[in-house]
């Protein structure tokens, strides 16, 4: 069997200086104390916090190659400038199992492309995830368009972060409508995207005869799933639009099984997709790693961390 190496695409690594003292940063951006403030009663959902040796330790525990590091939805410039350095600190330091998409708040204006442009140059290849729930815009406003014309000017896949419209509410839960997105997908063929968190239901609605074969450039994560749905709706978004535009991504370190684990892991959720999601072999490679590196033009990088397929 052909083998491959696994790519989480969607993790948060933040700088040490900023969760060695949480207070300082939580004062000056709201919206990042609210989605990573410990609960109370030390039973919730929590972000666990692991600076990028820490993370490749994980990640070696669970059989995993590279890692996909998502910015964040700063409201404070120094903020987000200060994460983007971290991330292309690392991407220096770990050039083969890291790819990076770079902090950006369209509503900064100006300052925002002014970043994309300076990240462009550091070595990201991506940006996002934006959060419109968390920055305060819609899939309409001008400013979230001048990103995505930026992010075709310099070729980068742009993740969104897309909240599920049903359910109980809960920290980071975003009600933003989601309805604007497939005309702009269908009225930019050119523009790469990465759909989180399923799309929040939107390969549901990607079979409307309307828009059909108007979503090639986008791809869905299921970052977060064991949160928000049974493991099952892998198998059942295969089903709706082929293993081709689905990717391997978790939110690490976002606790995924709170429990049964309070510390920083990805070996649960990757062994839950092995046992329970119905892969098949070519659908196991596919998912958890060649969508992922075909989609951002990666490389693979040696016969290291190498996953053989018949495991799945």
């Amino acid at each position: 069997m052909k083998n491959f190496q696994i790519w989480d695409c969607h993790t948060h690594l933040f700088p040490p200086e900023i969760y060695h003292n949480w207070d300082k940063y939580a004062a000056r951006d709201s919206t990042f104390a609210n989605l990573t403030r410990k609960p109370a009663n030390g039973k919730g959902t929590e972000e666990a916090w692991v600076d990028i040796e820490e993370a490749l330790a994980c990640a070696d525990e669970a059989g995993v190659w590279g890692l996909g590091m998502q910015g964040w939805y700063w409201n404070d410039p120094g903020l987000m400038r200060m994460h983007n350095d971290y991330m292309a600190e690392s991407l220096k330091k770990y050039p083969h199992r890291l790819c990076g998409f770079m902090s950006i708040n369209p509503r900064f204006g100006e300052e925002a492309l002014k970043e994309i442009e300076r990240c462009a140059k550091l070595g990201f290849s991506g940006i996002g995830e934006l959060g419109p729930g968390g920055n305060g815009f819609t899939f309409e406003s001008p400013e979230f368009l001048q990103v995505l014309d930026s992010a075709q000017l310099y070729d980068l896949p742009v993740c969104i972060h897309c909240g599920e419209p049903v359910g109980h509410m809960y920290p980071g839960r975003d009600m933003t409508p989601l309805a604007p997105l497939p005309e702009l997908i269908k009225q930019r063929p050119g523009l790469k995207l990465i759909l989180a968190h399923m799309g929040g239901g939107l390969p549901f609605y990607e079979m409307n005869p309307k828009y059909r074969g108007a979503f090639g450039n986008v791809c869905y994560d299921f970052a977060t799933n064991p949160l928000l749905y049974d493991i099952r709706s892998i198998r059942a978004v295969i089903h709706m639009i082929g293993p081709e535009r689905l990717l391997f991504g978790s939110d690490f370190p976002l606790l995924l099984y709170p429990g049964k684990c309070r510390e920083a892991d990805m070996t649960l959720f990757v062994e839950d997709i092995r046992e329970h999601a119905g892969l098949s072999p070519e659908e196991w490679r596919l998912v958890m790693g060649e969508n992922f590196c075909r989609f951002m033009g990666l490389k693979e990088t040696g016969s290291q961390h190498m996953t053989e397929i018949s495991k799945a």
